[in-house]
């Protein structure tokens, strides 16, 4: 019964007597292929690129620059063209040359990251590549379930992340053997070998990934809607409940974390001395390790803690913490302090994640909810960013990328304060949550009626889109005892002016009464 809940109640997965879908199978391939592109471009596109930045340029503005401009064109592109994506109509379907274009750009760009020596040609060569990793994100999260359907999306999800996180293992292993942090020739390896896999890739992501049949008709109905004006939609997203406290203190907490975000690399490199290959080794101890431990913690200060108290607890730590970071000296108190900040930050999305999930956008296909999802985001992150580099310029010290988290760290816990919790949703409800999410993730994994190669896929099954529906009944609504209550008043209301009109004492005269009172003798 949980799994039942777990999962959306109008998909319904049917068996095929085909047995293996060739083209599912064949999409399959294509997609786990597909994954090896942003996975190839994430291995080079952190630590090696803003090095390789910082090597050609010495400013902290201008390493800033070059890689956060793509914000400045991405927060209106992203939403531009996840709608033009589900409504494009070719042969390769609406998702497969949006995922091949991008990863073609992607390598292209990143094999001449070695060609060139000019500063604006890689910058031109930096937005235009991570312009496109979005763009790719945006249509492979929503192709999916497109083309596997929901019901089989973890699954597929599963299968196909192991199989791409192999390459990034091989990128990475080659960038610890080889890269030299004295040596700029010994840099050109890694990002050639990421952007030869690119190009290859996208050839077979453009052959290979069809949505399904039942995707293919959703698209060809939804095309015939017109499209809703997203003014309409920010004004509906932000009359909601805590809109304005939730949606300013996440801004806010982004713009903090993305001030330090390239520049921390140049941080660990030129203050605590980490060259990449050490960077690179402390970003695996500060994986999934500090994820696991944040979980197991994160849960129990969930249940002690009530949600405003996590909501204003989280960022003021968070405060703390980069304070505390001010003052290190070595790569591995960075590693200690991720550690300690885990759990708190946990706790928020535990406590929060039902009320954040009310404002996601609800009008649209997935490509176009997912790129109004991330243009916010890009657009607000780019002021921090610039100032923290400014203060770097202007101080000459690295160091001082930390004091906009901590400032940004007191605003949120200030905004925080405003925030409404209903009566009786003061702590979060996990009560069966745990379970109902195991069962339908087990449910995905071992059905015998959910083969990825097998079984029909219908069209409730392969609407992407309904996946933010989904996420909102299996966390549920907080606010949904005030809209009861709001219901139940209004149904009194209404009740009191039919007694009043039953009783004669409360009704306004209609357009006949004043003749008719005159008739009466």
């Amino acid at each position: 019964m949980a799994a039942e809940e777990a999962d959306d109640p109008q998909v319904t997965t049917v068996t095929s007597d085909k047995g293996i879908d060739a083209p599912r199978v064949r999409s399959f391939l294509g997609l786990s292929l597909g994954l090896v592109g942003p996975r190839a471009n994430l291995a080079v596109s952190g630590v090696l690129l803003t090095l390789l930045v910082s090597s050609r340029v010495s400013s902290a503005v201008a390493i800033t620059f070059a890689l956060t401009a793509n914000r400045f064109v991405g927060w209106i592109a992203y939403p531009v063209l996840g709608r033009a994506s589900d409504r494009t109509r070719s042969a390769a379907g609406r998702r497969a040359p949006y995922m091949a274009a991008g990863i073609f750009l992607m390598g292209a760009c990143t094999w001449g990251y070695t060609l060139v020596s000019g500063f604006w040609v890689l910058v031109i060569l930096i937005v235009v590549v991570k312009t496109a990793s979005v763009v790719f994100g945006l249509t492979n999260v929503a192709v999916i379930p497109e083309t596997f359907g929901k019901s089989r999306t973890i699954k597929a999800s599963l299968v196909i992340g192991i199989l791409g996180a192999l390459v990034s293992l091989v990128i990475k292993g080659t960038v610890v053997a080889t890269w030299k942090a004295n040596d700029p020739a010994s840099w050109n390896l890694p990002f050639r070998e990421a952007g030869a896999i690119m190009m290859v890739v996208a050839v077979v992501v453009l052959l290979l990934v069809r949505e399904a049949p039942a995707a293919r008709e959703a698209a060809e109905a939804e095309r015939k809607n017109p499209a809703r004006p997203w003014r309409l939609e920010v004004a509906e997203i932000m009359s909601g409940p805590n809109a304005r406290v939730l949606v300013g203190g996440i801004l806010v907490f982004w713009a903090g974390l993305s001030a330090t975000g390239y520049l921390a690399i140049v941080y660990f490199e030129k203050v605590q001395h980490a060259g990449a290959n050490v960077q690179t080794i402390a970003g695996y101890i500060s994986g999934v390790p500090v994820v696991m431990f944040g979980l197991g913690l994160g849960y129990v200060l969930s249940q002690r803690l009530t949600r405003k108290q996590v909501a204003v607890l989280t960022p003021a730590a968070g405060t703390v913490v980069s304070l505390v970071q001010f003052t290190t000296t070595h790569i591995w108190q960075t590693v200690v302090l991720a550690f300690v900040g885990a759990p708190l930050f946990t706790a928020f999305v535990i406590s929060l994640a039902p009320m954040l999930l009310q404002l996601l956008p609800r009008s649209g296909g997935m490509g176009e909810l997912l790129g109004k999802l991330v243009a916010p985001f890009s657009l607000f992150a780019v002021a921090f960013s610039f100032l923290a580099a400014w203060a770097v310029d202007v101080t000459g010290d690295y160091r001082v990328i930390w004091l906009f988290p901590a400032a940004a760290g007191v605003a949120q816990a200030v905004v925080m304060c405003w925030l409404r919790v209903p009566p009786g949703h003061e702590r979060a409800r996990l009560e069966g949550l745990v379970e109902r999410m195991t069962e339908s993730i087990m449910n995905q994994v071992t059905g015998r009626d959910r083969s990825l190669w097998g079984g029909e896929v219908t069209a409730a099954d392969a609407d992407s889109a309904s996946l933010f529906d989904m996420a909102r009944n299996i966390l549920g609504n907080p606010y949904e005892d005030d809209t009861a209550s709001l219901d139940t008043a209004s149904l009194d209301t209404a009740s009191l002016d039919t007694a009043s009109l039953d009783n004669g004492t409360g009704a306004a005269p209609g357009p006949g009464d004043d003749d008719a009172e005159a008739a009466d003798p």
